[in-house]
């Protein structure tokens, strides 16, 4: 099955899906949320406030969301090298990841393909994102056991209390420290930058 890319497929609109329940507020009135971010300093400061309260962090590196899975809710700023000639920084209101294609052999795209809150489904190349953020609820933060014996195959994450990289992890061998650094747990934490050692009491 062909599933790769085609640039002129992306200057046509994308079908909104009819089955899609939208809010009873919704109408052929309603302003979107995005186009009041893209058009109002104002409301972008407070609105961006409000995703920073309710839990939302930006991905340290944008490629960093093929880590994640179907169903993960994102929103994304544009870098302006877009084929729709939108500024760069323009806001998106993202939707749920649905699939990834991490390398694509024949023109070397980085994309994934995203459901948009009317239901369309988009494609969207990493070479044309500035910014992804994420939820991250308090529940999601990663836990790690305090590493206790020291190895010569260590695995270091970022503290941001102390604003150094410290051990998290000491394998047993580098097969140990490889199948660490691989995991979907370690990747979440480097990821977020929102983990934290397990509590314990003596």
């Amino acid at each position: 099955m062909d599933n790769k890319i085609k640039p002129h497929l992306q200057k046509y609109p994308h079908i909104p899906d009819q089955k899609t329940k939208h809010d009873p507020r919704f109408n052929n009135k309603y302003i979107s949320i995005q186009d009041k971010v893209n058009n109002d300093s104002d409301f972008e400061k407070i609105y961006f406030k409000k995703l920073v309260d309710d839990g939302w962090v930006a991905l340290k590196n944008v490629e960093q969301i093929f880590i994640y899975p179907p169903g993960k809710l994102f929103k994304y700023r544009l870098n302006g090298n877009t084929l729709s000639n939108v500024d760069e920084g323009t806001f998106r209101s993202g939707g749920f990841l649905i699939g990834k294609n991490i390398d694509d052999p024949d023109n070397n795209h980085k994309y994934f393909l995203y459901k948009a809150f009317n239901g369309a489904v988009f494609s969207l190349q990493i070479k044309d994102i500035l910014e992804i953020y994420i939820k991250s609820k308090k529940k999601d933060v990663i836990n790690f056991k305090v590493p206790h014996k020291i190895t010569k195959f260590p695995v270091f994450l970022k503290s941001t209390i102390y604003d150094e990289f410290i051990p998290v992890y000491y394998a047993r061998d580098s097969f140990d420290q490889n199948r660490f650094i691989n995991s979907f747990k370690y990747k979440k934490a480097l990821n977020s930058g929102i983990w934290s050692f397990n509590q314990s009491f003596s």
